[in-house]
């Protein structure tokens, strides 16, 4: 069989993407090797900036009726308990990848995208000049265009020989769903609270629930007896404010969701000519807690190029060459303040005197969020 183009991966980017070309008359095959519904290791929070690629999407109404949680403030915290508070600049929404994944994977079918769950891509050859031969399941399909949709690392960044896995990352994350009594608490919030070791983010999603979801170095983990419930109450909970917050809470989850290795390094836009986006293109630090923001983004920005290559309105060196200027200039800053407010979130000291600023300096505080978050403007019309 022959496509225009092929996604793989059905997360936020692939799914927008997908979607997208096949509102615009493309034929597109959506390979996604997990079923659905799934739960996802992320922190589930949808800022302003996601919400506006919801509503070009037309999916923004039924991430609400889905039941998505309101967050108008967020509360910062350095790991001996100085605390600083702000409002938002809009209101953000938080709703579990549980949902949100399978809701868009259901939209962008009807769209017209071929969706394939449960199919795994186990090879790609080609180039975008010449197309590409491809292994879809028990398949072979040819596609003009192949996007790498699949998340922060996968076994495809082996074949195509990718760089940033000859370099080694010290961190792991860990998510579960909490409720109880103290969930109120965090109602409306998001909350990031540093700790010796790593990180935290609290934020409300779905059915009264709270998404508790943290990145620490892997010596934190060992040290603490090499279990994520382990790590969070000798690690995480010596920051005062956590700990209270985690008194009134209990796991809901089946399991804590992990990832080792998380990549936060620079990776390139474009690997074998495979199209890169989403976290596959670049993973923006958690702390900065908008990667579901850039990936749909990234859907926005790819989307009008890849049309106009498969139009013949632009060639592939016009392609390769737009999006890589295009997705530097929406990241590229907020990708390097995410890496300095990392590595900030890992020096007591460091930490302490970003919250303090944060909290005395309030057009700070404000610019940082701004900064982080993006403000939603294309350079292109959809």
């Amino acid at each position: 069989m022959s496509y225009d183009a092929l996604v793989i991966g059905g997360g936020l980017a692939g799914c927008s993407t997908a979607a997208q070309l096949a509102r615009r008359g493309h034929s597109v095959l959506l390979a996604e090797q997990s079923t659905y519904p799934r739960h996802k290791l992320c922190g589930e929070f949808l800022s302003p900036e996601a919400q506006s690629s919801f509503r070009r999407l037309e999916v923004l109404d039924a991430v609400r009726d889905a039941g998505a949680s309101m967050m108008t403030r967020t509360l910062l915290t350095a790991p001996n308990g100085t605390a600083t508070e702000h409002a938002l600049p809009d209101s953000a929404l938080g709703l579990s990848r549980h949902y949100l994944d399978q809701l868009l994977f259901q939209h962008a079918c009807t769209a017209g995208v071929d969706g394939r769950p449960g199919t795994r891509v186990t090879e790609v050859q080609g180039r975008l000049d010449q197309g590409f031969s491809v292994t879809v399941g028990a398949e072979t399909v040819e596609a003009r265009l192949v996007f790498g949709a699949y998340g922060r690392r996968g076994h495809l960044d082996r074949t195509l020989d990718r760089p940033f896995l000859e370099q080694h990352t010290p961190y792991v994350g860990f998510k579960a769903h909490y409720t109880g009594p103290s969930a109120a608490d965090v109602s409306n919030t998001i909350e990031l609270h540093s700790a010796p070791g790593g990180y935290c983010g609290l934020s409300p999603v779905e059915d009264d629930r709270i998404n508790v979801c943290w990145i620490g170095h892997t010596d934190a983990l060992t040290d603490a007896g090499g279990t994520p419930a382990a790590m969070l109450k000798e690690s995480l909970r010596q920051n005062p404010v956590l700990d209270e917050r985690l008194r009134g809470l209990h796991r809901v989850s089946d399991q804590f969701r992990a990832v080792s290795q998380v990549p936060l390094m620079p990776k390139s836009r474009f690997a074998g000519d495979v199209c890169m986006i989403g976290d596959a293109a670049g993973m923006i630090a958690p702390l900065c807690g908008d990667g579901m923001a850039m990936a749909l983004r990234t859907a926005d920005l790819v989307t009008p190029l890849a049309s106009e290559y498969l139009d013949g309105r632009r060639s592939a060196s016009s392609f390769r060459s737009a999006y890589r200027t295009a997705w530097s200039n929406a990241f590229g800053r907020r990708m390097r303040l995410g890496r300095w407010i990392h590595a900030a979130a890992f020096r007591p000291g460091a930490a302490r005197f970003l919250v303090q600023s944060c909290r005395f300096l309030p057009p700070f505080a404000r610019w940082l969020i701004r900064t982080t978050r993006g403000r939603g403007e294309l350079p292109y019309s959809n």
